[in-house]
C-alpha cells in the first residue's frame, strides 16, 4: 500500500479525547490540581523572586525558610536571606559557593596550572570524543538560541492582529514559544501551528509540555510554566511535578488506537484550542516506557554526573569557564553539579525525583556534556530582562530561570486565549508535506516555515524542494527559514582556521584591537590564547564561502523549481551572530564589547553559523545560469584543457605567447 494510501483518511479516523476542566483526578493528584503545589520553592509555591537561601538541614529537623530573601550576600551577590539569623545559620554551607575557587579573578584552568597541552588541542584520551561526550544525537536543549520567526515589526506589522496565520516549525518548542509571544497580545485571528521533530523523545516532550501549557486546567499560567521549565531543563524535579508529569503521560498514552501503524488523536483543550497529532508507534511505546520506568533517582543522577562531570573532560569544561566572568563561572559550575535550573541560592532539597523526560527508560542520561540551557535562549535578552527587573548581575543562571519562566508564562497566557489549532508530527521533514496531503491539509499554505538546522543533514536543496511550494503566495512576507551549523566543514575555505597565515594574523589583530588590548583597556585578567582562538571566527568573513556552499548544493536550481528565491536583505534574523539585522552585509561582528561577552562567551558559538531566508519569487536568469557551472575541480580542469586545445588549434602561433597559461 502506498504511503499516501496508508494515511489517506487520517482526519476521518481520529480517536477523539476531550480534556474537560473537571477531568477526574484522584488522591494526591487532586491536591496538586487544587493547591498548585507545583512551584520551585521548598513549599511548592511558584518562585516570583528569590526566597531565603537557608535550606532544610541534613537531619531534617529544621525546615527550609519560607520567607522572601531581602539581605544580599555582600561578598558574592548570588544569594539572599530573610534575616541575619538565617544568614549566620547557613554561613558554613554557603561558604562553598561564596569562596569557590572559580570566583577568584586569578583562577586559571587546570591545563594552565599543570603546564600541559589542553585535551581539546590533543583530542584528549582515546576513549573521549573530541568535542562532546555522552549520548550521540541527543540535542534536547538545542545549541542556537530561540528566535521569533515572525518578526512582525519588520514584516506584517499591525495588520497581523486580525490575520489568520499558518506556522510550521521543526525541532523543539523554543522557537514556537518566542514566535507566539511575538504576536500582538490582542491577536484575534486564527493561528494554525504545525510542529515536527523526527526524534521520538523530542516529539514526546513537545506533546507533554504543549498539553500542559495549552490546557486551561485550573492551574495558574505561572505554576504550569515552572513545571514546564523544569521538565525541559532540570535533571531532577519535585514529587508533585513528577506526579503531574505522569498524569499527562498517562492521558496521552492511554488513548485508544484504531490503527496499529499510526497513533492519531485529537484533544479539545478548550472551545478555541485544539491539538491533533499523528505519531509513529515508537512515540507511543516511548510514552509507555517513560511512565513505567522504575529506576532509582540515585542511579539516574550517577549517570548524569558520570557524563556531565567526567574527570577526563575537565579541560573542555574549563575552556568554556575561562571565557566567563568569575561569578558566572561559579553559577555555571553549580548548575552543572546540581542539574537543577534555579537561582544559585535557591534550596533544592525538594527536587528529589529524576526527570523522566531527560533520561532513558533505563535511567541513562540522554544529553552530551557540552549541553547547556544557556545555549537555548538569547543571552542579550536575558541580560535586558535582568536590568529591567533589577536582578543581580552575578547570577546569570538565576536570571536565565526568570527569563525562561517569563517566556513560558506569557506563552501559556496567550495560547489559552488565542484561537489555535495545533498539529504534531514526528516524521522526516522532507516527507511531512506528504503527510499533510494525506490528512487533507494539502491546501494549507504557511506564512512561516522554520526548518531548524535540518539542512545540515539533508542539504538545503531538499528542504527548498519540499517546502518552497508550501509558502503562502498571498503573503509577500511569507518566509522559509533555514540555518546551518556545519556548512563550513563541507566547503573549502569555510572556516577561519583554514585561512593562510597572513589572513589568520589579520583576523587575530582585528580581534585583539576589538577587545581593546591595543588601546590599553584594563582587564582583571587578560584574555587567554584559548579565548582568542575560540572567537577568531567572529572576524572571519563567511559570506563568500557560504555563497559557494549554496551553489555547490544547487540551491538556485531548487529555488527556481519551487518558485522561491533567497532574500538578499533578511527580514527575520541577521545572517550570522554578532550583527544587527540592519547590518546584515557586514563581513564581521558589529556588536559592542559588552554584547560580545554575552554572545561570544555565554552563548559560545562557533561563529560559522549562518541563517538564510527564502521568500516567494523567481530566481534571476543569471543566478540560474551560474548555478549550472558546477564548481568541480575536475570539470574546471577539463574546461581549461579544452580552451587550451581550441586556442592552439585556431589562434596564430604568434598570438599564443600573449595567453598566460599557454
Amino acid at each position: 500500500m502506498s504511503q499516501n494510501g496508508k494515511f489517506r483518511d487520517l482526519r476521518k479516523r481520529h480517536v477523539v479525547f476531550q480534556v474537560q476542566l473537571e477531568f477526574p483526578v484522584v488522591g494526591s493528584l487532586a491536591a496538586i490540581m487544587n493547591s498548585e503545589q507545583l512551584g520551585s520553592d521548598p513549599y511548592g509555591r511558584p518562585l516570583a523572586t528569590w526566597t531565603c537561601a537557608r535550606p532544610q538541614n541534613s537531619q531534617g529537623t529544621v525546615s527550609a525558610c519560607p520567607n522572601i530573601g531581602v539581605l544580599l550576600c555582600s561578598k558574592c551577590h548570588q544569594v539572599k536571606y530573610c534575616s541575619r539569623e538565617c544568614l549566620n545559620a547557613h554561613r558554613k554551607q554557603h561558604k562553598k559557593i561564596c569562596s569557590s575557587s572559580y570566583a577568584s579573578k586569578d583562577w586559571s584552568p587546570a591545563f594552565e596550572r599543570e603546564r600541559r597541552p589542553a585535551a581539546w588541542m590533543t583530542n584528549g584520551p582515546a576513549d573521549a570524543a573530541p568535542f562532546s561526550f555522552g549520548k550521540a544525537g541527543n540535542y534536547l536543549w538545542g545549541n542556537v538560541p530561540a528566535f521569533d520567526a515572525l518578526n512582525v515589526a519588520m514584516n506584517e506589522g499591525a495588520a497581523v492582529k486580525n490575520q489568520d496565520i499558518a506556522l510550521c516549525f521543526a525541532g523543539d518548542l523554543r522557537n514556537i514559544i518566542k514566535t507566539i509571544n511575538g504576536l500582538p497580545s490582542d491577536y484575534t485571528g486564527k493561528c494554525t501551528l504545525v510542529a515536527n521533530d523526527f526524534h521520538p523523545l523530542v516529539a514526546v516532550r513537545n506533546a507533554v509540555v504543549l498539553c500542559m501549557l495549552l490546557s486551561p486546567s485550573g492551574l495558574s499560567e505561572e505554576a504550569v510554566a515552572e513545571v514546564a521549565l523544569h521538565l525541559l531543563y532540570s535533571s531532577k524535579i519535585t514529587t508533585a511535578q513528577d506526579s503531574f508529569l505522569q498524569l499527562w503521560i498517562s492521558r496521552l498514552e492511554c488513548i485508544e488506537q484504531e490503527r496499529p501503524d499510526l497513533c492519531t488523536s485529537q484533544i479539545f483543550l478548550s472551545s478555541h484550542c485544539t491539538l491533533e497529532w499523528a505519531y509513529p508507534p515508537e512515540v507511543g511505546a516511548l510514552l509507555t516506557s517513560l511512565r513505567t520506568a522504575a529506576y532509582p533517582t540515585s542511579k539516574a543522577e550517577a549517570d548524569r554526573r558520570r557524563i556531565m562531570l567526567a574527570p577526563e573532560r575537565i579541560d573542555y569544561r574549563e575552556r568554556y569557564y575561562t571565557c566567563l566572568r568569575p561569578r558566572h563561572r561559579v553559577g555555571f559550575a553549580h548548575q552543572r553539579q546540581t542539574g537543577v535550573l534555579l537561582p544559585i541560592g535557591q534550596p533544592i532539597n525538594s527536587f528529589s525525583t529524576a526527570n523522566r523526560l531527560l533520561y532513558s527508560e533505563d535511567g541513562d542520561w540522554l544529553l552530551k556534556d557540552n549541553a547547556s540551557p544557556a545555549s537555548a535562549w538569547p543571552p542579550l535578552e536575558v541580560e535586558a530582562m535582568r536590568k529591567k527587573l533589577n536582578l543581580p548581575e552575578e547570577d546569570y543562571i538565576g536570571n536565565l530561570f526568570f527569563y525562561i519562566k517569563d517566556q513560558l508564562t506569557e506563552f501559556a497566557r496567550r495560547v489559552r486565549r488565542f484561537n489555535m489549532v495545533v498539529f504534531l508530527f514526528a516524521v522526516d521533514l522532507r516527507v511531512l508535506p506528504e503527510f499533510l496531503d494525506a490528512a487533507d491539509m494539502g491546501d494549507l499554505r504557511f506564512d512561516r516555515i522554520e526548518t531548524s538546522n535540518v539542512m545540515d543533514t539533508v542539504g538545503p536543496s531538499a528542504i527548498i524542494s519540499a517546502w518552497g511550494p508550501r509558502l503562502n503566495r498571498r503573503n509577500p512576507y511569507s518566509t522559509l527559514l533555514m540555518y546551518s551549523m556545519n556548512w563550513a566543514f563541507h566547503v573549502s575555505g569555510g572556516m577561519a582556521e583554514s585561512q593562510g597565515r597572513r589572513s589568520l594574523t589579520r583576523n587575530m589583530m582585528e580581534l585583539v584591537s576589538y577587545l581593546g588590548l591595543r588601546e590599553g583597556v584594563r582587564y582583571a585578567k587578560l584574555p587567554t590564547i584559548s579565548m582568542l582562538l575560540s572567537n577568531l571566527g567572529a572576524f572571519f568573513d563567511t559570506r563568500s564561502p557560504f555563497r559557494w556552499y549554496l551553489r555547490l548544493n544547487g540551491v538556485a536550481r531548487a529555488s527556481w523549481s519551487a518558485g522561491v528565491k533567497e532574500r538578499k536583505a533578511p527580514r527575520i534574523l541577521p545572517p550570522r551572530f554578532g550583527v544587527e539585522i540592519e547590518e546584515f552585509d557586514s563581513p564581521r561582528i558589529t556588536i559592542t564589547r559588552e554584547q560580545f561577552y554575552f554572545t561570544g562567551h555565554i552563548l559560545f558559538p562557533t561563529w560559522h553559523e549562518r541563517f538564510v531566508e527564502f521568500g516567494v519569487g523567481r530566481v534571476s536568469i543569471l543566478d540560474l545560469a551560474l548555478s549550472f557551472l558546477v564548481p568541480s575541480t575536475i570539470l574546471w580542469s577539463v574546461l581549461i584543457l579544452l580552451i587550451g586545445y581550441f586556442l592552439r588549434r585556431f589562434l596564430p602561433t604568434s598570438w599564443l605567447s600573449l595567453v598566460p597559461f599557454m
